[in-house]
């Protein structure tokens, strides 16, 4: 099967991307929004309160504010909450595409290459957008302050280095043809295969 992986930083538009391939019946998996599921798991549960306590979880949730306090000022922290989250996403991600009756998929994530995803891709899509435009999508998007989102845009990868490890940038100023952009990277992941075969 046929895996695209689909990055790019914050306010960059990659969900809207991802909605464009959806619709055009390419079924797509949200890493994100999966991983806190994940943390809901019984394993994860268990290595999450062993670590911090049970404030970790209210009612049997994340307690995210919590979580996140303990590990974002600490690297050893985070690297330690990557240790756990990452593989169990990619497992994840491995058993929803076998289910998968299409010829192709879009695994998209923020943090592909710090997952380890880029490895079970045939290719990667970048989605850039101009600093200006990302900080007023993720403004309005969140209700956070300019200074809120250029911070945590200054804590992720630049669109440098998205374009630097991406096989395809899509700009998502709000004047490119993605759709037209996305049919051609499905034709030629099509083709590839074909003429691999």
């Amino acid at each position: 099967m046929i895996t695209i992986g689909l990055t790019g930083g914050i306010g960059s538009g990659k969900s809207f991307v991802a909605e464009r391939f959806a619709a055009m019946g390419v079924p797509c998996y949200n890493c994100d929004e999966r991983a806190k599921l994940l943390y809901d798991n019984d394993d994860i549960k268990r290595l999450v309160t062993d670590r911090y306590g049970a404030e970790a979880y209210t009612d049997g949730k994340l307690n995210r504010q919590f979580l996140a306090s303990r590990i974002f000022a600490d690297k050893a922290e985070l690297e330690w909450i990557d240790s756990i989250i990452h593989p169990a996403v990619r497992n994840d991600f491995a058993a929803w595409r076998n289910n998968q009756t299409t010829d192709i998929v879009v695994v998209e994530s923020a943090i592909l290459f710090e997952g380890g995803l880029e490895k079970l891709c045939n290719t990667v899509v970048a989605v850039v957008a101009p600093i200006e435009v990302r900080i007023a999508r993720v403004m309005r998007r969140d209700g956070a302050t300019r200074e809120q989102v250029a911070q945590r845009i200054a804590n992720q990868r630049n669109d440098d280095y998205f374009r630097t490890h991406a096989n395809h940038v899509i700009v998502n100023d709000g004047s490119a043809e993605i759709d037209t952009e996305i049919k051609k990277i499905i034709e030629n992941q099509r083709n590839a295969v074909t003429a691999k075969a």
